[in-house]
């Protein structure tokens, strides 16, 4: 295959521009680059339409007449074209005319790198070129290399670090909650972690010799407590106790269990660098905080418990409106009552009285009664429950598809931003004042070039912060919007009743009749029942 192309030919008193068509499929010559390469070469008043014709109608080498004189011999060149991501420099070649030389490789190479081409250049499509020259064709001459990737560094954990273990339900409907265990037992000595460390990648060029930085790679280090021990190489970890693993936000822990009868008078207040385990009840006015787990093998009274892991509760909560749970995991309780809940995993109980519930992981009231009565329980998951509401028509709230604690946050920027904007708009006139007085000449007092400084330091900071506010809350409103593609609903077993108030991404249905066995779904504006 060969490309049609042209040639400048000369006699001692006439110019001619021969044309040879393509060979065995090759492309015809292009009408525009012809008249372009004869402008360059001096031949400015030649007619468009006699070359498209004589092009259109070649089939065996023509010439046309260009001039009643000689013309100078041009040598052979070529013109080079740097692809937009600079990765490729690709060349078209047009012939020596009569009395003209033909390129060598220091010619071409030379070209080259007056174009800018600086790196990667390919001696053997040169050479491919010049032993075979096929003209009005591209050739690439020169190619970058992209960079290539490290590797991201690696842990690996040798204990369960699966925090979502859901309790097993009982043959009569109800939940077991004595027999959950999600302890990781570990002896002394046993490895808890290893490191594989971060490979960097290599970096690569263009063909302009920039050079191109690899892809950043995961860094990553052992985070861990007291009782573990750090191997020699730094890249293991192991336990220097007999106690329970846990892993809370990428630091591992090893405690053995704090265990008390009651939390009361009797103890005091409780706060643990692990887990905690109450085999009795938690009273009124006491609190727990546990940097693990805590367990509650009694009932909670108006208290509250933190902990940075999950919270199981065997016979339940009544907090009297005041009772407060705080998880960094799940939430697993008989009941909740007049209980206020924030888990940053799942909630699971039997019932939910008159409570406020924030999960980011599924809320399921399952068991012998599994209802949910009154209160607002919000979740970007989804939310089953037997029942839902009371005949009585008492208040229940229930919203699910968007997170609640970014709305939350998104809230509190807003007002920040609002704030920040004001204080902004407060400065402008002052500091405008002040710069047009710079500019025009006029010669300010010591005071008031300090004010400048400082008001032009407070403008900067400001506007910074500004922008950092901006940024962050686009960023939230990024992932509020992957959180409302979920597709969340609400299901009921049995009965839903009127009064219910379901919001889902957003979109929002009062039950004004009972819904039995059904599903609630957003469907296009509006929220609908599907059978389940």
């Amino acid at each position: 295959m060969k490309n049609g192309y042209f040639k400048l030919q000369f006699t001692d008193h006439e110019s001619y521009v021969s044309l040879y068509p393509p060979e065995d499929g090759g492309e015809p010559i292009q009408v525009d680059e012809l008249r372009d390469y004869l402008v360059s070469k001096g031949f400015p008043g030649v007619d468009v339409v006699v070359l498209k014709q004589a092009v259109d109608a070649l089939s065996k080498q023509e010439n046309i007449k260009l001039a009643d004189k000689k013309g100078i011999p041009c040598p052979e060149s070529f013109r080079v074209l740097i692809s937009p991501d600079k990765m490729t420099a690709t060349c078209r070649f047009y012939p020596a005319s009569t009395g003209g030389a033909d390129l060598t490789v220091a010619d071409i190479k030379s070209t080259l790198k007056l174009e800018g081409v600086n790196k990667g250049v390919d001696d053997k499509a040169i050479e491919a070129y010049l032993a075979n020259r096929h003209y009005c064709t591209d050739y690439v001459l020169a190619k970058g290399e992209a960079a290539k990737p490290g590797e991201d560094a690696v842990i690996e954990y040798f204990f369960n670090t699966n925090p979502n273990l859901k309790p097993k339900l009982n043959e009569d409907g109800s939940v077991d909650f004595f027999s959950l265990s999600a302890i990781s037992v570990v002896k002394k000595g046993d490895k808890l972690a290893t490191l594989t460390k971060e490979v960097p990648g290599d970096p690569g060029f263009n063909v302009v010799g920039d050079v191109l930085p690899p892809p950043e790679v995961k860094k990553l280090t052992l985070k861990y407590g007291r009782n573990i021990e750090l191997s020699e190489d730094e890249l293991s970890i192991f336990s220097s106790v007999d106690g329970h693993a846990s892993l809370v936000e990428g630091k591992v822990f090893v405690s053995d269990v704090y265990e008390v009868s009651d939390v009361d008078t009797s103890t005091g207040n409780i706060e643990y660098a692990g887990n905690v385990c109450v085999l009795g009840n938690v009273k009124t006015g006491f609190s727990i905080k546990a940097d693990g787990d805590v367990e509650v093998r009694g009932v909670v009274e108006n208290a509250t418990i933190e902990a940075a892991g999950n919270i199981t509760i065997a016979r339940g909560m009544n907090g009297m409106g005041k009772g407060t749970i705080n998880a960094g995991g799940n939430v697993i309780s008989k009941f909740l009552e007049n209980a206020n809940v924030n888990a940053g995993g799942y909630v699971h109980a039997e019932a939910i009285l008159h409570s406020n519930v924030i999960a980011k992981g599924e809320v399921t009231v399952t068991g012998k009664r599994g209802f949910i009565t009154g209160g607002v329980i919000r979740t970007p998951e989804s939310i089953s429950a037997k029942t839902i509401g009371s005949e009585m028509g008492v208040d229940t709230e229930l919203e699910v598809g968007t997170d609640p604690k970014l709305t939350l946050k998104v809230n509190s920027l807003n007002a920040e931003i609002a704030t920040l904007k004001k204080r902004v708009e407060q400065a402008e006139p002052a500091l405008i004042t002040l710069t047009t007085k710079i500019k025009s000449g006029e010669q300010l007092r010591p005071e008031q070039i300090l004010y400048f400084k400082q008001i032009s330091a407070q403008y900067k900071e400001m506007k910074d912060e500004l922008t950092a506010k901006l940024n962050e809350i686009n960023d939230l409103m990024d992932a509020m919007d992957v959180t409302s593609g979920r597709e969340s609903c609400v299901k009921v077993e049995g009965y839903a009743y009127p009064g219910t108030k379901i919001t889902i991404n957003e979109t929002t249905t009062v039950l004004s009749k009972p819904v039995q066995h059904g599903k609630f779904v957003k469907d296009g504006a509006d929220v609908r029942v599907k059978g389940l």
